[in-house]
């Protein structure tokens, strides 16, 4: 299965809104190295938007970025 590399763009509320594919590589080490440098092409606050996923295709790695997760459950001692 390959590597995608997405650039997440949030909504105001910070859920992800949409994700852009920037490429896709057959290996994790090519993915990863497309994304450290363009993590080092955009500004500070935005390097955290690049992500890299591995799914059966580009459609699949999308929506699983974008679905809706629900928050953790904090137990008493993790407070």
């Amino acid at each position: 299965m390959p590597y995608f590399v997405f650039h997440l763009i949030k909504g105001t509320n910070g859920v992800v809104r949409e994700a852009e594919l920037k490429d896709g590589f057959p290996e994790y080490k090519d993915a990863k190295l497309f994304a450290r440098n363009l993590r080092a092409e955009l500004e500070l606050k935005d390097v955290s938007d690049i992500k890299i996923m591995f799914a059966d295709n580009a459609e699949l790695a999308e929506a699983k970025l974008t679905e809706n997760r629900d928050a953790p459950i904090l137990r008493e001692w993790e407070k």
